[in-house]
């Protein structure tokens, strides 16, 4: 199964029948652009950052708590389903 680190080799990446019935969750990308560098923070900010501990550190909390407001979101969106909130599927 691919992990991680094999997300830059496209070619293990293929569907199969488990993905059949899978629903995937991603954020909106005008989300995504809130968030302090306009991205999800990855791998690259410790480079973008070099030695600003602080700098990466408030980036990915930042993150964290955006990401838990979502979470807490699509919790209250399970508890009460309304779908005309999905938009087009």
């Amino acid at each position: 199964m691919p992990g991680w680190l094999d997300k830059g080799l496209k070619w293990r990446h293929r569907s199969t029948h488990c993905l059949d019935n899978m629903l995937l969750l991603a954020p909106d990308p005008a989300w995504v652009k809130t968030l302090l560098s306009g991205k999800l923070p990855d791998r690259t900010d410790f480079t973008r950052y070099g030695a600003d501990l602080q700098a990466r550190v408030k980036a990915w909390s930042a993150a964290t708590a955006a990401s838990a407001q979502l979470a807490d979101e699509w919790q209250s969106w399970l508890a009460k389903p309304d779908m005309d909130q999905l938009g087009d599927l």
